[in-house]
């Protein structure tokens, strides 16, 4: 599902474009240097809450830095709301409950209410995994755009 050497391809880009390093870049977005250094070997991908900070840091979509679209098509995006709120924000635009949601998507149910309750947030692979099943952008299930 997340295609890393992807992505670690489109950070190096982007720091190049910006002539920027990786331990500068992670001070801006608020992660060690080891961190990025590591996304960028395609080593390890970010935290949903980390991918947000890298998009927004350099306007573009999650769904650009994620190679799930060719352009950097550059947008003014809203502030994530909690996924708790977001989940259920979600559901209802798909008009799903989150049950029916959970067994649309094939997601176990507990993890889906555990996101509801805010008692947890999804992997990046959740994530992307309700992108793909309900064809719509990551942003989208991410609250950044409507």
């Amino acid at each position: 599902m997340i295609n890393m050497p992807k992505f670690a391809e489109t950070l190096s880009e982007l720091l190049f474009d910006k002539n920027m390093d990786a331990k500068t870049f992670a001070a801006e977005i608020g992660v060690k240097g080891s961190t990025v250094t590591r996304y960028l070997r395609g080593e390890r991908m970010p935290t949903v809450e980390s991918l947000v900070a890298i998009a927004d840091y350099f306007g573009c979509t999650a769904d650009y830095l994620l190679g799930r679209e060719e352009n950097n098509s550059s947008k003014t995006f809203k502030t994530c709301p909690p996924f708790s709120e977001q989940i259920v924000n979600f559901a209802d635009r798909c008009g799903l409950t989150c049950l029916g949601l959970s067994q649309k998507a094939n997601i176990h149910q507990s993890r889906v209410y555990a996101w509801k309750s805010g008692k947890r947030v999804p992997s990046l692979d959740n994530i992307i995994k309700l992108a793909e099943f309900f064809d719509c952008s990551v942003d989208f299930v991410l609250g950044r755009e409507s």
